[in-house]
């Protein structure tokens, strides 16, 4: 199928398996690089890619898989992860991948959630086999363009044919297993079919405008959801080549950008932070093609976000999305909206629901209802059974509205609302304010207990290198525009905020900090 055809499937939104994609780019444009590890100093191109998937699918047939088997690959963004990832995709097993920084414990205890048999791990991994689940577990190391390569998947890999033919199951089985960023003690493993990844990774690439021509940079986990769609699966399914580097490096961001004339770049708010109070030697006639940098995990400060634009040229756009739903909204663009997460995507259907369970109005707050055909399926339980999502709407957790033109904003999270006195105040609110003080680099906003109102507003900052502040002075300033009730009782200066493996703060560790 030429990629002309892909393009108009997936425009009418006819599902094209990851084995026909990956088939098809391998002949219209075999010499192409598809991904550049930026840490391995090596490329793979749509053929070598094909190739190497065709061997993982032949070793996963050897060993009698099934579409309803799950294939757990636990490595680091790398190249060798890259091929047993879209290697398993394109057999037709269901995909469990776990990011190499995880806990030893929590890889444990995914593995038994997902209840896999099989498990392929990098080889840099220490981890105790008298802990092991029971299930097989092989090894990799850096086999592809090594000529001495070893460990066991390699010898399990060389020999297979670099042809194949037997893709398994439809568009209705089950294809990725993703986990959410860990707000409850153990995340929470959520199935997505194979339609349901295909329309979501359709989405997001036709929002952000991702064509063939594209070189996109990409640093975050590859178990995200958010970088699985629009960078990992869409340099698949839009042909374009993704440049890959392990994490993110404050130092390096230039020289990669620059270097390898990025068009498109992942981004995250702690990013946006860390080069607006660190600022590198960048500017915009640098990167004439880089067209934008995306923002997503958690919401960016419209203060970080103007001033990240104005030091570097850079235009932002933000979008949002969650594990239970792949991206929801994007900002198109050509027409963004400043403290806007932008408009639904063509696969969903967004709306907010006030406390009556009816529908807002535009600019009404309620809470965000998402649904439609890009969506997870369930979570897993423990015992092996499902908790099925319900047709009518996934409930987000969300607090925001829908403007006139049908953009989104979110003002925060329904359990991070504090409630002082009876009366609601957004967490949001105060720490935009925080950090429109020049001195401030970063805050948090958090309800701590407190014997008469219920709830009380404390707050945690950061100091920008060189300035000082008093806790008064702060909290003065914030009662210049917010009222006597939502100022903070009490700010708490600390020298960095904790944050967890996605860069959301972790304001459970804050609490902690009040605690002791």
């Amino acid at each position: 199928m030429a990629v002309q055809q892909q393009q108009e499937q997936q425009q009418e939104n006819a599902y094209v398996s990851w084995h026909t994609l990956i088939e098809d780019y391998a002949k219209s444009q075999p010499d192409k690089v598809f991904i550049e590890s930026l840490d391995q100093g090596k490329r793979i191109t749509f053929r070598e890619m094909n190739e190497w998937c065709n061997r993982v699918a032949n070793f996963l047939k050897a060993r009698g898989l099934t579409p309803s088997d799950k294939v757990t690959l636990i490595g680091k963004n790398s190249i060798e992860s890259m091929i047993i990832y879209f290697g398993t995709l394109k057999y037709g097993s269901i995909l469990n991948p776990i990011f190499a920084e995880e806990s030893e414990e929590n890889i444990y205890r995914i593995v038994n959630l997902a209840q896999t048999s099989l498990i392929l791990y990098d080889s840099d991994l220490h981890l105790d086999k008298g802990k092991r689940p029971s299930a097989q577990w092989i090894s990799f190391s850096e086999f592809f363009g090594n000529e001495a390569a070893e460990g066991e998947l390699w010898e399990l890999l060389r020999d297979q044919p670099a042809t194949f033919d037997g893709h398994l199951g439809d568009a209705r089985d089950a294809g990725l297993i993703v986990y959410t960023s860990g707000t409850t003690e153990l995340p929470k493993g959520i199935l997505i079919s194979r339609d349901a990844l295909f329309c979501m990774v359709d989405e997001i690439s036709e929002r952000m405008g991702i064509t063939e021509k594209d070189r996109v940079l990409e640093y975050r986990a590859y178990n995200w959801l958010s970088s699985t769609l629009l960078t990992i699966l869409t340099s698949m399914m839009r042909g374009n080549t993704l440049f890959l580097a392990k994490k993110f490096s404050r130092s390096r961001f230039p020289d990669w950008v620059k270097k390898h004339d990025i068009t498109v770049s992942s981004g995250v708010p702690a990013v946006f932070s860390m080069l607006v109070n660190e600022p590198v030697p960048l500017t915009r006639g640098d990167i004439p093609n880089l067209r934008f940098m995306t923002s997503s995990s958690a919401p960016l400060p419209v203060e970080t976000h103007l001033k990240f634009e104005e030091m570097y040229g850079i235009p932002i756009n933000q979008a949002m999305g969650m594990s239970e739903a792949g991206w929801m909204v994007g900002n198109p663009p050509a027409k963004r909206k400043m403290g806007s997460v932008g408009l639904p995507l063509k696969h969903k259907e967004v709306f907010f629901l006030n406390e009556d369970g009816d529908r807002c109005k535009p600019g009404e707050v309620g809470e965000m209802v998402v649904k439609g055909r890009a969506m997870g399926s369930c979570y897993l339980k423990g015992d092996g059974s499902t908790d099925v999502f319900s047709k009518e709407g996934f409930a987000t957790g969300d607090l925001g509205y829908m403007d006139e033109e049908g953009y989104v904003h979110i003002t925060g999270r329904k359990k991070d609302l504090i409630i002082r006195g009876g009366i609601n105040i957004s967490p949001m609110e105060i720490t935009s304010r925080l950090l429109e003080h020049p001195a401030v680099a970063e805050a948090a906003t958090v309800g701590a207990p407190d014997k008469i109102y219920g709830e009380e507003v404390v707050c945690f900052a950061a100091k920008k290198d060189g300035f000082e502040i008093s806790e008064e002075e702060l909290i003065a300033h914030c009662k210049t525009t917010l009222p006597d009730f939502k100022a903070p009782k009490k700010i708490i200066f600390i020298k960095t905020l904790p944050r967890n493996q996605r860069g959301k703060v972790a304001k459970k560790d804050l609490l902690k900090l009040l605690e002791g």
